[in-house]
């Protein structure tokens, strides 16, 4: 694992476990937003499981590189639904912006484990 894939990896575990805090605690603003993309509320521990799963898996990924690179390719795949999920309601750029960030960032995560 180089560098850069060693920092994308850290951002990618922070961003993942307080996320997945705030899927698990259920905020009126994230349940209004979540209602917003046809996401029933009652799905966000699911979200939040997947994301602290995903973030183990990198964080596994320091010393198991096969699993970091599976790991951040279900998140690539993760995020990609959720920008997906963005558009499909024609949500704002300003409110799409973050999950095609995280789906950019964990794709070159997957792109830098593997060409190292």
């Amino acid at each position: 694992m180089n560098n850069l894939s060693t920092v994308l990896a850290i951002l990618l575990i922070a961003v993942c476990v307080g996320s997945a805090v705030m899927d698990f605690r259920k905020p009126a603003k994230l349940v209004e937003e979540m209602k917003k993309l046809k996401v029933p509320a009652e799905r966000l521990p699911l979200l939040g499981a997947i994301k602290i799963l995903g973030a183990a898996g990198l964080a596994i990924g320091f010393q198991k590189t096969q699993l970091g690179e599976l790991a951040g390719a279900g998140l690539s795949i993760y995020f990609a639904i959720a920008t997906l999920a963005h558009t499909r309601v024609k949500d704002s750029a300003k409110d799409t912006a973050p999950a095609f960030v995280l789906f950019v960032i964990s794709v070159l995560y997957v792109l830098t484990t593997v060409a190292s």
